[in-house]
Parts: structure tokens; sequence; C-alpha cells
């Protein structure tokens, strides 16, 4: 199957997932007369099915499609792990050091790259169910948002079709409030669930952990339950590979799209005369990124845990798709659930259209740039050509719906 094929396919599944959203968001008695009924659970479990699994079945058994995307380069971390090799000594990651392995857990039992997507698969259904149960006890129409997220086309297209694991760092994130819903404790068990996404995810899981510090109560307990897990962590991790561990840490300087970098990276070039020095923007980007987020929800400290949780999630990881030069739109996957579930004031036409629009970016614009061959703009003047200035235009509106979310996020923390 040709990748111009799969495009199409994609665009007819934007095409059918906006209609549903649409009827969906507006069709309230639909949403009553299910929960009248009491079938919420079969509903979502049956739409999990057919939304995730059966396209998977189809996509990658009936139709035998190669997995792309992140898979290939999981694919090697996981098939060198699988013959007992030892993550950052044997094989370059820039994850967590327990992901390789949870990635190969799979192939145990299906040798072949399409497990590792089955599994994001799995993993995606369970932090759906996960938030799901958590807010119940938040939202009262808890089950409509979180099947309107599932017909979403963009996350569907990045977990089947990319692989991508960003969701999981939501993940640890619901398990969390999901504990603080239970117990109203903000200290040693919520450091411990924290500190799991530092050993499993990737070395981005700590980047929330600047506004979060400022809205706990315990924060002292709560860093006891990350020095519980990190200091044993990382003195394994010493014994077995000594420095190699620091792999993660290292600044990824890999120019991706679209981000507010890239689309001012035409003007930066014409005013310095060259093409801007990538580390010292990277790092600016990882400033602003965790500055603004403490920022944000500095305002909203004495607010409940309930609220400002997701919140400091949400601004951490919506600063980082907006300053981090190495932010690709597919990082959205990260935050788009509970985008879903916080941010969009589904009464509202105009954000449920801009939802709409956001997520047919996500999908479109990464094709158009791969297919013009990941242009740069440091010659301005290919914008004179029709495909250039669309996939240009594309990062501009992807850029903007970013700066739509931050800032729906600094009016729920400030005055919600």
């Amino acid at each position: 199957m040709s990748t111009l094929t799969v495009f199409y396919i994609k665009l007819v599944l934007i095409a059918f997932s906006s209609v549903a959203i649409w009827l969906g968001a507006r069709s309230d008695s639909f949403w009553q007369q299910i929960h009248e009924k009491r079938q919420e659970n079969r509903l979502l479990g049956f739409g999990l099915i057919l939304f995730r699994l059966l396209p998977f079945i189809l996509v990658y058994v009936v139709m035998n499609y190669s997995p792309r995307g992140d898979v290939p380069f999981f694919w090697g971390k996981a098939t060198v792990a699988y013959q007992g090799g030892l993550v950052y000594r044997d094989f370059a990651s820039y994850h967590a050091p327990l992901f390789s392995y949870i990635i190969t857990l799979p192939i145990l039992l299906w040798y072949t790259p399409k497990a590792i997507v089955l599994l994001m698969v799995v993993i995606e259904a369970a932090i759906i169910w996960g938030t799901y149960r958590t807010y119940t006890s938040l939202k009262t129409n808890a089950f409509k948002l979180i099947m309107l997220y599932v017909m979403l086309s963009a996350p569907a297209v990045m977990v089947l079709l990319g692989g991508q694991e960003d969701i999981w760092l939501w993940g640890i994130a619901v398990w969390m409030l999901y504990y603080f819903l239970q117990t109203k404790d903000d200290g040693l068990g919520l450091g411990l669930r924290f500190s799991a996404g530092l050993i499993v995810i990737k070395a981005t899981a700590g980047f929330w952990l600047f506004p979060l510090w400022f809205l706990l109560k315990k924060r002292w307990s709560f860093l006891l339950g990350m020095i519980l897990v990190g200091v044993p962590s990382l003195v394994i991790l010493y014994f077995l590979m000594e420095m190699d561990f620091l792999m993660p840490l290292q600044m990824t300087t890999n120019l991706l799209t679209p981000n507010l970098f890239t689309v001012v990276r035409p003007l930066i070039t014409a005013l310095l005369g060259h093409a801007p020095d990538l580390p010292t923007f990277s790092w600016i980007g990882m400033v602003i990124t965790l500055s603004s987020a403490v920022w944000m929800l500095y305002f909203a400290r004495h607010k409940s845990l309930t609220l400002t949780l997701p919140l400091a999630f949400l601004a951490t990881y919506i600063a980082m798709t907006i300053f981090q030069l190495s932010s690709p739109g597919y990082y959205v996957f990260t935050y788009m659930l509970p985008l879903v579930m916080e941010l969009v004031d589904w009464k509202k036409s105009r954000d449920v259209a801009i939802l709409l629009i956001f997520n047919a970016l996500l999908v479109v614009q990464p094709f158009l740039f791969t297919h013009l061959n990941s242009p740069t703009y440091d010659d301005i003047t290919v914008l004179g050509e029709p495909l250039f200035l669309l996939e240009y235009t594309l990062q501009l509106l992807n850029v903007a719906c970013y700066g739509w979310y931050f800032l729906k996020v600094y009016q729920k923390a400030r005055f919600a």
C-alpha cells in the first residue's frame, strides 16, 4: 500500500470522524439515554474494539501493512533487548531504562514489529479506560467526553500508524489523579507514582514536576517518594553501565515540526544572515517551556489538586509543543486526552470546530512535510511555490491551535 493511498484513507477517516464528533457533541439526549440504561462500560469497550482493535486487524493482519513512524526504531531496540542486550550499553535509547524491555514483552509471543503497535493500542486503551473511571467522579458527562476522544482521527492515526507511546505520560498523570481522589494525599504515594514515569517512559516525564511542585501540600513527602524509587534505580543503573545511563538526558537538536521555532526560523535566518544555532535555541525553548508552565500554575496554587494536576500537565506539554524546536505535532498525543476532558467547551460550536480543525492539521501536515522532503525554509523564496506555502501555512495553524489551548489552560488556572 503506497504512502499516498494511506494518506487518502486518512482523509476519509478525518471526514467521518469529524461528522461523528460534530453530531455527538450536540446530541445530549443520546448520551443521557445511554446513562439511564447504564450502558457506558459496555459501549466504551465496544468503542475501543471498533475504533482501535478492528482497524489494527484490518491494517496489519488483513492488509499486511508494515509499521512505520517510530516503530522501526522501537523494533531495533526491542530485538537487541530480546537477545539479552543491556539498554544504553548495547543499544542506543533516549527512553527510560525500562521502556525497551516493556516493548520487548509482546514480541515474546509474536515476533514482529506489529506486536509493538498492538502493545501501544492496548496501553492506550487501558489509559482511556483509566481516564474514564477517574473522571466519572469529576464530570457528569465523562462518558460522552471519552467517547468523543475515541472517535477522533488524530489519536487513532498516531497510535495505529505511528505506534506512538507519548500518551503513556498522561497514563502516569491520571494514575496520580485517581490516587489523589481516593486518598486526598499528595505526598509519598503520589511521589512514588510520579517516579514510575521517569523509569518507564522517558526524561520528559519529569518536566511537569516544576509546576506540580508549587501545587503540593506535602512536598517533602512527595520528594521522599521520588527518592525511594530514584536512588535505587540510579544505583542499579550505575552498577550495570556506569555513566552510560545518562544517554536519555542528552539534548536533542533534531529540528521537527511544527513549533514556534520552525515557523519563525525564516525570519531568524534572515535577521542573522545564517541558519540559527540549534543547541542555543533548544535551551532557550526549554527555559521558556518550564518557566511559562510554572508561572501559569502559580496563580492556581491554592486550588484543589483535582483541578490543578491536569492543568499542570497540560500547561507543561502544550508549552513544550510550542517552544521546543525538537517537538513534532505527534507530541500532541501526550495531552490530547486531557485536552478533550478539560479544555473543550462542547456546548460552544467554536470550540468543537477548533478541535476538529486541529485534529485534521495533526494528520495532514506531517504527510505534506515529509512529502516535501522536510523543508526548513532557510531560503524563504520557496514559499513562492504553492505546496511549500501550504505546508508552512499548516504549520502556522498548528502553532495557533497550540496557543489557543495554552490560553485556555491559563484562563482555567486563573479564573476557574
